[in-house]
């Protein structure tokens, strides 16, 4: 296949080093930046002896005009020239688009193709309502203190742990509570979800949920191992510390369902001894194991998306078959989606014997599997240094967010999703008048766009707060070591 990679000047030499290790040509189009490229810079190239031009991933124009034209497929290659050499090894596999960038078109692909595989897998324990327990671990999801919750917030929680990956909903039940309240809670998420479960020590709870249609008794102890009498075709979740115990529980609870779920317990005060738990009761028996890993994200100063995904394939590694969690702090807000890609994640390495990248799908937030460095040539340098303040004779802003991004002058709140598209519309609007101003909104803006994003507070005039990473801490940390 003759291919011609088109490049701006800045990214020429780069290109031109991995265009000589696929054998391509390369065509620099007059521009430094290749993103800025069009199918004008094309027009008057004779084409005809290549099988695909390959333009930059960001490269803007219709580009099916312009191949129509050509006779020659004309498709977008991928946003960083690092990425060309993954492309150009797959450029066999993949049809390629006038739209959508080639790196992302791999991505999603790739991804589909490995959820293709692990939701193709057919191994089942059983079903708990319409959820099939076997093949990729599924995710029980706990609602904490459902009973204090209306029956708008209810749902609301219901339908966000679902569209976050939810395959179960667990309802927790407080110490104290009123039966009504059961009652309520269960029929109004009967109706929202496709598998229920109940979470309580209490008889007289147990005994409302089956009453009114829980698919699930979770937590049956010795404690309150009468709540096996009550669920006859229901799925029960035993738990014990101690791996003998529980196998004897086990032995209990076939008296009364086939459908047993054994939790050993995962400590978040002991976790090395909890895995090992889990590990000697999965070599002794074989029915499905439930990790609570939920327990170690809420009680762990330490963001969550790491360690849902290790958990992850240590279960996996296991043979666990379901993992729990509950989103009840702000610093785990995000777990459930976090555990569902993990769980995709870990299957596939299991699947294929690989490790757990490259999949088309990651966990990666912070930090990337490749930094991609676009360096220019500076030349009249200038030395940044601050301004005084002036203030903007049209007014001030006050900006917060809560679902979106507020922006409040005395004139209008700006609200939306995306710092420019609040820039845009108070620049139209004629409510700033300064370039600094201006400036500082944008900064300003974009901070709380990104804190929207990621979930974190966001307050005008400070910091994002990124914990280590922080400046401040480095140097403090620093200095208290040398001291």
């Amino acid at each position: 296949m003759k291919i011609l990679l088109v490049t701006g000047k800045i990214a020429e030499r780069e290109v031109r080093k991995i265009a000589e290790k696929y054998d391509c040509d390369v065509y620099v189009a007059d521009v430094d930046v290749a993103s800025f490229i069009t199918p004008k810079h094309l027009e008057n190239l004779d084409l005809s002896r290549y099988d695909i031009v390959i333009v930059p991933g960001l490269a803007s124009g219709d580009w099916k005009r312009l191949e129509d034209e050509k006779g020659v497929k004309i498709r977008l290659g991928t946003i960083h020239y690092a990425d060309l050499p993954l492309l150009l090894e797959n450029i066999d596999k993949i049809e390629l688009s006038h739209e959508i960038p080639a790196c992302k078109l791999l991505n999603i692909n790739k991804a589909e193709e490995n959820m293709r595989l692990v939701d193709s897998l057919d191994k089942c324990y059983f079903h708990i309502g319409d959820v099939r327990i076997g093949g990729r671990m599924k995710i029980v999801a706990e609602i904490v203190d459902a009973t204090k919750l209306d029956n708008d917030s209810l749902i609301a929680k219901i339908e966000y742990y679902l569209k976050s990956g939810a395959d179960i909903i667990d309802l927790g039940i407080p110490l104290e509570f009123d039966s009504r309240d059961v009652e309520r809670v269960v029929k109004v998420a009967r109706d929202c979800c496709d598998a229920l479960s109940i979470d309580t020590f209490n008889r007289k709870a147990v005994e409302i949920g089956v009453k009114y249609g829980v698919d699930m008794i979770m937590s049956v102890s010795n404690e309150n191992l009468d709540c096996l009498e009550l669920a006859k075709d229901k799925a029960v979740v035993v738990v014990d510390r101690n791996v003998n115990n529980l196998l004897k529980l086990v032995e209990k609870a076939k008296k009364y369902t086939e459908k047993i779920i054994a939790d050993p317990l995962l400590d978040p005060l002991d976790v090395f001894s909890s895995l090992m738990r889990y590990y000697e009761f999965r070599k002794r028996c074989s029915i499905p194991l439930l990790m609570g890993v939920g327990n170690v994200t809420e009680l762990m100063d330490a963001d969550s998306i790491g360690i849902n995904a290790l958990l992850a394939y240590i279960a996996e590694e296991i043979g666990c078959q379901i993992l729990f969690t509950t989103e009840a702090s702000d610093k785990t807000r995000g777990s459930i989606r976090e555990l569902k890609v993990a769980t995709y994640m870990a299957k596939v390495s299991k699947l294929k014997r690989v490790p757990p990248k490259d999949l088309g799908f990651d966990l990666l937030v912070f930090k990337e599997k490749r930094i991609r460095r676009n360096k220019c040539e500076a030349g009249n340098i200038v030395e940044a240094k601050p301004s005084e303040f002036t203030r903007d004779p049209m007014g001030d802003f006050r900006i917060w967010i809560d679902d979106r991004i507020y922006c409040q002058h005395e004139k209008a709140t700006v609200v939306g999703d995306k710092a420019k598209d609040i820039l845009d519309t108070i620049i139209r609007l004629g409510l700033v008048s300064r370039l600094d101003h201006a400036g500082y909104l944008g900064r300003e803006l974009k901070k709380a766009e990104m804190a929207l994003k990621l979930g974190k507070s966001y307050v005008q005039d400070e910091e994002l707060n990124f914990g280590i990473y922080s400046k401040e801490f480095s140097t403090d940390h620093t200095k208290r070591q040398k001291d």
